[in-house]
């Protein structure tokens, strides 16, 4: 038998081009190396207790919306708990953002106060234009980088004179944006800024393009949620609607290699062509195309291919720069009100960098959602970045040391956010970069995307076809990027390009139904 795709790598990336490609008629295989799916936004069980691997938010679930959209289209059906607010400590104050606009900017004046206020207002109107305009045509699916003139004509449909206007700021950083308002002495307002493109960009204000902060900031504003169940029910909810519909899923499968097909491989019907994937098992499977949720070092390993030239430049420029720390608790239900904020970011020194443990994010179960854990209990799941290689190569005393000065800085974070779970702490325990190196594989346990900058976004973006023919990337090495909504606007451009059939937005009053039978393989360039 020959797939017409096979996809490598179950994370979320990797199980959305999955179930969507399958849904639209190409028989396609699912290969993973681990027991369990979602890779980097995977989950673990500690006894009664379900972490998620990474502090979960999740946006894009509307009418219109990516996430939403695929969910509707594999036809998942998924709920997500929205927060009251998502509240940043700053060291000295504290700012709800809501979305509602006035009160949210009622909350600004209050946190950050007179001095600096019409100004803020200026930055904050032109966030929502630019973000609200971008956002909007996310659901559209954008063409980027574009190959040929029908992905430039797309891309100007989908954004509009308009659009055009807000992806234009994607020349200035929001550093140049926030002198320009002569915002950029404001120590507590540049920090709010930074720690939130830190957490979505990868990067500060003096590196992300203003278009790419703009959308970061709108989805924060637009109001972040938590899954029900956890990223555990979204990950294992795509798994069994892509077996539901016919599927070839296989967990704990290690694949090897990948290799072009050739007249000798006659373990598949049909003319030579394709490509061969064989696994640790020495399975061998035939596909037309392959993609690979993958780093692109990862990628190009299991080809063959060294990194040099253009290959060499593109994996600099999707490379990951960060990997986290992070924090798995348990906490009795009563040291938290159940009407409190799900999502609680940290900055505990304005002079300090927003990484290391200065910056940390507190994502919280929501109250009652047993899938979690027991009911008399919440989970919690904190981050903060760090480099992947201040870790290696440490002896043990140093490692121990270092990572119990991480675990006191987050601990730290959290009592600063709520006072009274310290003491409620049924469950605790932490993990480093060392931990994401053994359970992703990927090199030093860089995770989470390359930070955002004017060279590597947008048109200078890397594009998913940056293997060649046939061979796809899909989620965060590629564009748009890092974050549940970017990998899975990237497994849909896939499916696009491999059917050659467009993606078509949901609108209130549609509602589309999964598509079976076989698809026209003639692929999109």
């Amino acid at each position: 038998m020959i797939y017409d795709l096979v996809v490598i790598g179950g994370g979320i990336g990797g199980l959305a081009t999955a179930a969507l490609a399958q849904g639209r008629g190409l028989r396609t295989a699912l290969l993973e190396a681990h027991t369990r799916l979602g890779g980097c936004a995977g989950y673990f069980d500690r006894g009664p207790f379900t972490f998620d691997a990474g502090a979960t938010a999740i946006m894009g679930l509307g009418v219109g919306e990516p996430v939403g959209d695929l969910l509707a289209a594999v036809g998942l059906e998924f709920d997500a708990a929205e927060t009251p607010s998502y509240r940043v400590h700053l060291p000295d104050r504290s700012i709800d953002i809501v979305p509602d606009a006035t009160e949210f900017l009622a909350r600004d004046a209050e946190a950050f106060g007179p001095e600096h206020a019409r100004r803020r207002r200026a930055f904050w109107s032109l966030q929502a234009a630019v973000g609200g305009r971008l956002f909007r045509a996310a659901g559209r699916v954008p063409r980027l980088p574009a190959r040929s003139a029908a992905d430039l004509w797309h891309d100007l449909k989908a954004l509009g004179l308009p659009g055009l206007a807000a992806a234009s700021t994607a020349a200035m950083t929001v550093l140049q944006v926030l002198r320009i308002l002569g915002l950029d002495r404001d120590l507590p307002f540049r920090s709010f800024v930074a720690m939130l493109l830190q957490d979505t960009a990868q990067a500060g204000p003096e590196t992300v393009p203003f278009a790419n902060a703009a959308a970061c900031l709108q989805a924060y504003r637009l109001g972040m949620r938590r899954p029900r169940g956890g990223m555990k029910a979204l990950a294992e909810g795509l798994g069994r609607r892509f077996a539901g519909q016919g599927g070839d899923i296989r967990t704990a499968t290690i694949v090897d290699r990948v290799e072009a097909r050739t007249g000798e491989d006659d373990d598949a019907d049909g003319p030579p062509g394709g490509f061969v994937v064989t696994t640790r098992r020495r399975d061998r499977l035939s596909a037309r195309q392959v993609a690979f949720n993958l780093p692109l070092d990862l990628a190009a390993r299991l080809l063959g291919r060294s990194l040099e030239g253009r290959l060499a430049r593109d994996e600099r420029k999707s490379r990951a720069a960060w990997s986290a720390f992070t924090g798995y608790l348990a906490i009795c239900r009563s040291a938290i009100d159940d009407d409190a904020p799900l999502f609680h970011q940290v900055l505990r020194d304005y002079d300090a960098p927003s990484h290391d443990g200065n910056n940390v994010l507190i994502s919280l179960s929501p109250p009652g959602d047993e899938a979690y854990g027991p009911p008399g209990v919440r989970v919690a799941t904190m981050s903060t970045h760090t480099r992947p290689a201040d870790w290696a190569g440490l002896d043990r005393e140093t490692y121990g040391l270092k990572k119990a000065d991480f675990r006191d800085r987050l601990l730290d974070a959290l009592a600063r956010a709520l006072p009274d779970v310290p003491a409620a702490l049924v469950h605790d325990e932490f993990a480093s970069p060392r931990s994401f190196r053994r359970y992703t594989r990927r090199a030093e346990g860089a995770v989470g995307g390359a930070p955002v900058s004017r060279w590597n976004s947008n048109a200078l973006a890397v594009g998913s076809d940056v293997l060649g023919p046939g061979l796809w990337v899909v989620g965060d090495s590629v564009f748009p990027g890092q974050g549940t909504m970017a990998v899975v606007l990237s497994a849909i451009r896939v499916v696009e390009r491999v059917t050659g059939r467009p993606w078509t937005p949901r609108t209130a009053t549609h509602r589309r139904e999964p598509v079976t039978g076989r698809a026209n393989l003639q692929p999109q360039p």
